[in-house]
């Protein structure tokens, strides 16, 4: 199966539904800049997901992917926020546990690496999702997913065409689009694969993933994330056959608990840890209280003793 043929059906199917929403908010430049540049990242971690696949283990892909929950709060920290030390234990946790899953099973290979650059594109997305999701109105949604979804789809025709096709539409030569190949290659197609993907996990969860970055907490994203290795892993053992030896089963629990350290006890925003700061400073002042005859007056919050009389003459 082709690759480059297969993310072109699977985003064209997830785009059509979302049309009418393009047209609709295409005045709105905020969206569209939005979309484009979300469509963008996730575009580089499909495709470095889709190429990774092709040399690289089912079940261990699923654990390299886990890279994202730890990638996200180090850009974050890059980005101005706090990291605290359980992060980057977490991290080292992480690659010491990718490690020994390189060492188990079949050898390292070419996939490896690009599934660790869709792990990194995948949390860079993450993180302008929830970005930009935050400062976008929530009938916007569709609109900005949309552009986001229509970008992919274009990015992955452009792929095909550039010189990934191997089989079917070769090169998007019109002239060898004869009914004979195109046949061929309908009847050869995975389509149920092509438009379970594209409707569920693409279109489907993208929607929710934005809209639940809205309100959803870290260690909740956590659990949900922390989870994605674990069924990749169990139906790679099931269905694939795949098989790990006690150094990989190791990694992989490395790899799990490091990522879930990270989420758990990630970075801290600027902005909470100045309303920290902001807050505790004003523990720090005295408080004075006029009290007589059983009668008291509201506190009053002083900065210093030499304050004290004025505030009390007032």
């Amino acid at each position: 199966m082709d690759p480059a043929a297969f993310t072109v059906v699977r985003f064209a199917v997830s785009a059509i539904p979302f049309i009418p929403f393009v047209f609709r908010a295409r005045g709105d430049i905020h969206t569209r800049n939005a979309g484009i540049e979300l469509g963008f990242w996730v575009s580089l971690g499909y495709l470095m997901q889709a190429l990774g696949l092709l040399t690289s283990d089912a079940g261990r892909a699923s654990f390299i992917s886990m890279f994202t929950v730890v990638i996200v709060p180090l850009l974050d920290g890059m980005l101005g926020a706090i990291v605290p030390t359980r992060t980057w234990f977490g991290a080292l946790m992480s690659i010491i546990g990718v490690a020994m899953l390189e060492s188990s099973g079949s050898p390292p290979s070419v996939g490896d690496l690009l599934n660790f650059l869709s792990a990194v594109f995948f949390g860079v997305h993450m993180l302008r999702t929830e970005h930009i999701s935050r400062n976008t109105k929530r009938e916007n949604f569709l609109p900005l997913l949309g552009y986001e979804v229509c970008v992919v789809a274009i990015m992955s025709t452009m792929w095909y065409c550039v010189g990934s096709g191997s089989g079917g539409l070769q090169d998007c030569n019109p002239s060898l689009w004869t009914w004979k190949i195109f046949w061929e290659w309908m009847v050869v197609f995975p389509w149920i694969p092509a438009l379970y993907s594209g409707i569920f996990s693409t279109g489907l969860c993208l929607w929710v993933e934005m809209a639940a970055m809205r309100d959803v907490s870290a260690t909740e994203t956590a659990i949900i994330y922390g989870l994605e290795p674990v069924w990749g892993a169990g139906f790679a053992w099931f269905l694939l056959g795949e098989r790990w030896g006690t150094t990989g089963w190791i990694g992989a629990a490395l790899v799990l608990g490091g990522s879930l350290t990270v989420q758990i006890f990630g970075s801290t925003s600027p902005a909470k840890s100045y309303k920290e700061e902001k807050d505790s400073k004003k523990l720090d002042y005295p408080v004075v209280s006029d009290k007589h005859n059983r009668l008291s007056a509201s506190p009053v919050t002083v900065s210093s003793r030499k304050d004290i009389p004025d505030m009390l003459n007032k």
